[in-house]
Formats: C-alpha cells, structure tokens, sequence
C-alpha cells in the first residue's frame, strides 16, 4: 500500500509542478526533488511508509529509508552529513515527522485536484486529503493470519469497477480499482499501465482512516490507558500534541492483529465446542431410537431383502411387564394395566426430556454459528472497527465460555442410557393363609405371596437385612420396637422372626434369627441376598465381648457376606457403666476386623428406641451410595 501511495503521490507532484511552470512560477526540475526522499526518490506520502522524518541535523529522510540504515548501538548517521542521532526506545518511530513538508504536499495535491477536476476520484471525507480510492471494509490478510480460510462460507461478492456484470477478482493497486480478468487485461494493455501491479482480492491492501479531530492525519495508534475518557483511536499529532499526549499507546496495525488472533483462537474453540454439541447431539438421536425403535432391512435365505421390526428399550420394558402380569391371570389385569401406564408414563417423560435437550442443543449450535458469523464479519472489517469492536468481542467469548461450561457440566452431570430397569415392589405382611412365620425349621414361602406387583422403574427399594448377635443382646427387642414402636419383653427366639420395616423410601426385609449357640450353625441359611447384616451386641457384659468377637469374625469371613454392608448396634447405652461405643471399636478391633468393607457402630437402647433410627439412616446412605440398588 505504502509503494501505491508513493506512485499516486509521485504521479500528482509531477501534475502539480507541470502547470506552475507553464505560467512562469519559476518552478524547476529541483522544486520537484523537494517532495522526494534524497535516499530512494521517491516521493513523499502523507503516511505509510514513505512519511518524511526529522533527523537531529535537520535533514529529512523517509520512514522506509530510516529503518533501513546501519544501527551503530542506539542511533543512525545521516547519509547526508554523517551526524549522529541518537534513538529512543520506539526506533525510527520515535523520530518527529516533517509536518511543514507534509502540509506542503498536502496543498499541493489539493491543488492539482482542483486543476484537474477529478476530486470525485481522488478526494475522501471532508475534501481536505487527496488519497486513493479503496472501497470501504475490504480489509487485507492479516500477517500470519488466515482468516480468509476461517469461515470460507462468509464471502463478499465485489463487482469489476468497468463492467458491473462481471466479478472481481484482482485490485489494482496504482489505479485503486477492482478488476476481472478480462477487463484488467484491457485496461492494461498499453506499455505503461503494464506495469501497474495487480493482487488477488484476498490480498488487497488496508484502507488508512483519517482521525476525525485531524483529518490531514491517518489513525496509526491505539490508546493503552484504562483512565482515558477520549476515544482510543487517534493520529500522530493526537499523540504528540492532543489529548494523547504522554499516554501510553501501541500501533493500530498490532493492536487489531491482536485482537484477530484473539478472535481466530475463540474460533478455534468456538468449533471444538460446536463439534462436542454436534456430537451430544447425535447421542440424543441414537438413544431416542433405541428407545423408540425402528424398521431395519434385512436378506433372508434365498436373498430377498424385506423389513424387519427392531424393538426399542421402551418396547423390551413393556414386554417384561407383559411376561411378569401374564403369570397371575384375570386377578392382576388391573395391576397390569397400572404397571404399563407407570412405564408408558416413564417412557414419554424421558422422551420429552431427551427431545428437549434435542432442541437445547439445536438453539446451542444456532447462538455459537450467530457467534462465527459475526466473528467473521468482524474479522472482514478495517482495524479500527476491529479495534472499537473489543468489548464486544470479549463479552461474545464470555458468554460462549459460560456455555461451554454449562455443557460440559450437563454432560459430566447426566449419563446417556437408554436402558429402562423395571423392578417390582414387595410388601412385608405376612397373607392371611399363611401362620406367623416363626418356629425352630427354615420354611420356605415364595416370594410371589409377598408381591403387591407394583412396577418400579428404576433402583430397587427392597432391602433384605439379616440381624444376627448373641442370645440375650436384644436383636427381637430392637426389631419390634423398630416395627410396632413398642417394647417388649425379651423371649429367647427359637428359630427366627421376619418383619417388614418401612423407614422413608425403603422396605427393610428383616430376618431375626436366634443367638443360641445351638442355632448359630444355622445362620449361614439366610445368608443369600443379604444386602445388609445387623450384629447386636450387649453393651453390660463385657464379659461376653470376646465371644461377640469371636461371632463377628467368622461371620466376616462368608463368602455371601462380602459385599453385604455391616451395621453394629451397640444395645443398652443408657444402663450406667456400660462399655462405651469408643471403648467398645477399641476392645472389638473393629477397625482391622472390618477393613475393606462399610461398616457403622451405633449406640442404641432398645427400650425407649435410642440411636435405631439413627442406624437405619446410615443403612439407607450406605446402601443407595454402594449401587446395591442398582439393577442389573
């Protein structure tokens, strides 16, 4: 840009000096050289490169020459005089321009517009500066930068400045004008024009704005300081003699590539994140199919292609309920028809809610391709729009940030399962047919007398808990007080006892078994499915705590016990001089006995019900925290 200025500079120089000579103003060749930089000759430019700076002797060289002599430490020798002057911290850039020989220029292409009668062409703004003509907002390549390969599906369509039915596709920087390939060929054909050079229009050089307070002068810096009320663009003299002065500023041109970056790299996040919201969203479709199912084409023996139905999980969920219902006849046809509207009603509100998330994402992807549209856009604009838009920017990437970080937490948070577990309930009364469920043998019930068959959908809530311990230590005491809120008198049990305990959301399943040494060897029997094993232990006799302990640890060791949780009632607290439930862990050993399995110690009475349901709460936490509740 800075040679095109230069030649248009040299071009109107040369039609200025041609009609002062011809009215006898005694200009000469040597007028003509005054314009020129005595190192290259070429002209001076009112900016860009070509801008005429001050050397300590007085001499004036232009900014391109400058930056091209021999550093000697921190300063450069004139090519004229050989004086020495010295450089500030900026370089070259530190060095004052020659603003008389930059406003005699200035009048003298005013002038020559004026003679010539092209100021529609060759003037801008308020008709003060003779500059080229570049088309508004067609910013060029940034250095480093390929934002013209960002969003390739954002371009804009320039028509040929010669014929407006055909489309652009090169600039000419001499002319200032937007060319096709024929009608550069044409225009170009003499010998002269030839050598005008042409770029393709994604490397067209940037349009210089003019500062507002001093329109003779282009933007060329950018304010730095938080403090100042005045606008953060400005010129040379803003910076030298206006309400700039002193403050701290970079180049415009380094600011707004900063700034591009800065957008090129929320770009690239911005499609990372586009591609993880595309692929949720392509999770959503698939589970939406697994549960809804579908047609699927398949070949048989001979070959023949037809369609075959692929059941979803909402239609596997249904058929369980279907196969468990179809067991119990016309007496449970109205718990079915319940059981199927519990899974229907399941189905349709997870579907609703994946179908919601399906339209989340949809309006996700739009607001982040309205985000790149109009980082493009942004980046398509001049450095000084690029430069202002910066607040905007920033709260764009915010925003996007913020989201990203909500859709990360909503994946992190919510596994994409389309399974559907039905479970059924079981009620812990005993059916009028049958006796009381206790006596010296082992009787076997079937568990369907113990199902009121109601669907859950979902982890079990049925919890089947073995309470075991020394006779005499108060485990039927507990178990009955835990039932019926009452107390009674303690009966050595003969066989077992087995109530239901309804405690929140949870049915407790709970077997007693006696404690007597002779029944011991039968405990074993209960010990399939147990989830959770409760040892009673008597808090007044310790001279029984080592038999407990003896109990405890071959109990520990049965293989169907593993991974059941441990809950030690330490009964009969409130009796004076009891062993404490500190003192009781110390004696027992209970943390080596029980290492590597979840066990609590719990002071209870079992009288006024002390610390029971203190010990059901950790049995609740522990059980749904330990995925016992999870259906396989």
């Amino acid at each position: 840009m800075a040679a095109a200025a230069a030649g248009i500079n040299k071009q109107v120089a040369v039609a200025v000096m041609e009609p002062c000579i011809r009215h006898g103003r005694g200009a000469n060749a040597h007028t003509v050289k005054v314009l020129e930089c005595g190192v290259c000759e070429d002209v001076f430019s009112l900016q860009g490169d070509k801008v005429p700076r001050l050397l300590l002797c007085g001499h004036t060289v232009c900014h391109d020459c400058l930056t091209r002599l021999p550093l000697h430490g921190r300063a450069v020798r004139c090519p004229f005089d050989r004086q020495v002057t010295e450089l500030g911290d900026s370089g070259v850039w530190g060095l004052k321009k020659n603003f008389a020989l930059l406003e005699l220029l200035e009048r003298l292409q005013n002038g020559a517009s004026n003679q010539s009668g092209m100021a529609d062409d060759t003037l801008k703004g308020m008709g003060e500066v003779s500059r080229p003509r570049f088309p508004q907002h067609q910013p060029g390549p940034v250095p480093g930068v390929a934002s013209t390969h960002l969003f390739p599906s954002v371009q804009r369509i320039i028509r040929c400045d010669e014929d407006e039915s055909h489309t652009a596709s090169m600039y000419c920087t001499v002319c200032a004008t937007h060319l096709c390939a024929e009608c550069s060929q044409l225009t170009h054909s003499t010998r002269t024009l030839a050598k005008h050079r042409r770029v393709p229009l994604a490397d067209k050089p940037h349009e210089k704005t003019l500062c507002p307070q001093h329109q003779v002068h282009a933007i060329e810096f950018v304010c730095l300081e938080e403090a100042c009320q005045s606008g953060a663009l400005m010129c040379c003299v803003c910076k030298e003699y206006g309400k700039h002065q002193g403050h701290k500023h970079a180049l415009l041109e380094t600011e707004a590539n900063q700034i591009r970056a800065s957008i090129l790299d929320m770009a690239h996040c911005i499609r990372t994140f586009t591609d993880e919201v595309s692929e949720y969203s392509r999770k959503l479709v698939g589970i939406v199919q697994q549960i809804e199912g579908g047609e699927q084409i398949v070949e048989d023996g001979v070959g023949m292609a037809h369609t075959e139905h692929v059941p979803g999980t909402a239609e596997s969920a249904r058929s369980c309920v279907r196969a468990y219902f179809a067991d119990l006849h016309e007496t449970l046809c109205r718990q079915e028809e319940m059981a199927l509207s519990v899974v229907d009603a399941h189905v349709r509100e997870r579907l609703i809610w994946l179908r919601q998330q399906q339209e989340d994402m949809t309006i996700l992807l739009s607001q982040v391709s309205t985000a790149c549209l109009h980082c493009e856009k942004t980046l398509q604009q001049d450095d000084c729009r690029v430069v202002l838009a910066k607040q905007e920017i920033s709260c764009l990437l915010e925003t996007l940030q913020k989201q990203q970080h909500q859709f990360t937490e909503l994946a992190d948070h919510i596994q994409l399962d389309a399974g559907i577990p039905v479970t059924f309930t079981k009620v812990g009364a005993v059916p009028p047919s049958h006796p009381r469920l206790a006596g010296s043998e082992s009787i076997n019930v079937d568990s369907s007398l113990f199902q009121d068959n109601r669907v859950h959908i979902g982890p079990k809530m049925e919890i089947r808990v073995v309470t075991l311990g020394l006779d005499g230590a108060g485990k039927t005491t507990i178990l009955f007080k835990l039932k019926q809120d009452e107390f009674m008198q303690p009966i050595p049990t003969i066989g077992f006892n087995v109530e239901t305990v309804e405690y929140k959301n949870l049915k407790f399943t709970i077997w007693d078994v006696g404690g007597k040494h002779k029944l011991r060897p039968l405990w074993k029997h209960y010990y399939l499915n147990t989830q959770a094993v409760v040892f009673v232990i008597d808090s007044c006799h310790r001279d029984r705590l080592m038999e407990a302990h003896s109990e405890l640890a071959k109990l520990l060791t049965e293989k169907e016990l593993r991974d059941a949780l441990l809950l030690i009632f330490a009964n009969k607290q409130d009796v004076p001089g009891v062993v404490s439930v500190e003192e009781m862990t110390e004696l027992l050993s209970l943390h080596k006995l029980c290492c590597g399995r979840s066990w609590h110690i719990q002071g209870c009475d079992a009288r006024s019900g002390m610390g029971l349901h203190e010990g059901l709460d950790w049995l609740s936490r522990q059980l749904v925290a330990a995925g016992v509740l999870d259906v396989a």
